[in-house]
């Protein structure tokens, strides 16, 4: 099996080399050119979503959640779909290259830069729970459970064929993974439900969407803090950067969360059956468990592959998006090379990160923690008021860096704070449309958007 991965591995550095002589600026590099249709974005979309949470994570919850682990992924669907009704179009529209750009667009610079700084120093945490999951499937690939070596080598391959071609070699890289993350997920499903002699009706009868250990408040938790992350998350928007257009962008987060929400539906089923039909599982993560153990090699070749893929996909496309707001947004330049060297600089700490820390699913909530309380709503509020209202810039600024404050003290500094988060998205919700209901709206006032803005970076 490790030479399917080795091969897979080289026809993805392959992609990086030939899209290396394609990249002629900033704006190649970052969003692929802006010019993407929309089978290219939805595949995207779908690659970088469905990452080491939705596949490895997922199932280590379904070991002691059950059926309602299908939330983390539910809630993102649910993101993705508001996205589509009230934003996508808007943000592409507005035709800027990051996330932080786009909160200048709206706020101004100091907005920009304190974005951009919380987007720098938590999502590295997401790059590292993709190379936790890697260390699972290349234990499984090779046998051997010190695999350290291996995951470093397949980690830097990722990281260089991501600095070589940029964004676009994650557009091409992602529809290949996407067409097999399905093919193997499905197949596997449909293997074990048709043909694994288990007992399917004490899997349907095991669906419910809360327990003893999943309750309503921490469904609505997850709802606001993970699902914020895919409102608006820095992937997620980048996703829709990629489009063609507005009209594009906002059909494909549409189809990007109904089928978010069905690969939930089938991923956390065939962890359940998995979970009731073999007793011996034990400590073993089911989706290792199913490729070892229940299918037959060539669906577990592929799925295998297909895991890898999950786990790829969303690891290119973070350092595309962290190197990019690194350049454009904190250091104010747009040098190809410079971001090349930033992807690597931040691949490397994420492998540091991943070789200390193991819960995948507790380091993507730490991250999530940090980021979504401090930005989801006050950048919702800026975008739906944008063009209608002013927005007092010092509150809502205010907003940003309680809210974020909140989700750094649960995370880094009280942990046993866990609904802090949610304080921090209450307090930042507040602010912000305290921020609108001051600034007024733009045919009232005397001082333009602009101007203001201008005074407050000054």
């Amino acid at each position: 099996m490790l030479v399917y991965v080795f091969i897979y591995v080289a026809i993805l550095v392959a992609i990086g080399v030939w899209d290396y002589f394609k990249v002629k600026n900033f704006e190649d590099f970052a969003v692929a050119g802006k010019k993407q249709s929309l089978s290219f974005v939805v595949m995207s979309f779908m690659a970088t979503m469905i990452g080491a949470s939705a596949t490895i994570g997922i199932m280590d919850k379904v070991k002691s959640i059950g059926f309602p682990a299908f939330w983390w992924l539910a809630v993102g669907s649910v993101g993705l779909l508001f996205q589509s009704l009230f934003l996508s179009k808007k943000i592409r529209e507005l035709n800027v290259n990051t996330l932080p750009e786009l909160v200048e667009k709206l706020t101004g610079k100091i907005g920009q830069k304190i974005v951009a700084i919380v987007i720098a120093i938590s999502w590295p945490a997401i790059v590292a729970s993709q190379i936790i999951a890697m260390s699972s499937i290349i234990a499984l690939i090779t046998g051997k459970e010190n695999n350290k070596t291996i995951v470093l080598i397949v980690a830097l391959v990722v990281i260089a064929y991501t600095a070589i071609g940029g964004q676009l070699s994650v557009v091409k890289t992602d529809a290949i993974q996407f067409v097999i993350i399905i093919c193997a997920f499905i197949s596997a499903m449909i293997y074990v439900f048709a043909f694994g002699n288990g007992d399917n009706d004490a899997v349907l009868n095991s669906v419910e969407l809360v327990n003893e250990n999943f309750k309503w408040t921490d469904l609505i938790i997850q709802f606001f803090v993970v699902g914020g992350a895919y409102l608006l998350g820095p992937d997620v928007v980048s996703r829709n950067l990629l489009a063609k257009d507005g009209k594009t962008a906002k059909r494909a987060s549409l189809i990007s969360g109904i089928i978010l929400f069905v690969f939930s539906v089938v991923i956390v089923l065939t962890g359940i059956w998995v979970i009731i039909n073999c007793p011996e599982l034990g400590d073993v993560n089911p989706l290792i468990y199913l490729i070892n153990n229940v299918l037959p090699k060539p669906v577990g070749v592929l799925l295998a592959i297909g895991i890898l893929s999950t786990i790829l996909s969303s690891t290119d496309t973070c350092l595309v998006n962290i190197s990019s707001i690194v350049e454009n947004d904190i250091l104010k330049r747009n040098k190809v090379w410079e971001m090349r060297l930033w992807a690597v600089v931040i691949g490397i700490i994420a492998i540091v990160i991943a070789f200390y820390k193991s819960d995948i699913i507790a380091i993507l909530s730490g991250a999530y923690s940090v980021y979504t309380p401090g930005v989801v709503f006050p950048l919702l509020v800026a975008i739906c008021s944008h063009g209608k209202r002013k927005i007092c810039i010092p509150i809502w600024l205010a907003a940003v860096i309680l809210g974020g404050a909140c989700g750094i003290i649960s995370t880094f500094i009280i942990t046993s704070l866990d609904k802090l988060p949610l304080v921090g998205m209450g307090i930042s919700l507040v602010l912000s449309l305290i921020a609108i209901i001051v600034g007024g709206k733009i045919e009232e006032s005397k001082i333009s958007n602009e101007q203001e803005i201008k005074d407050v970076d000054e």
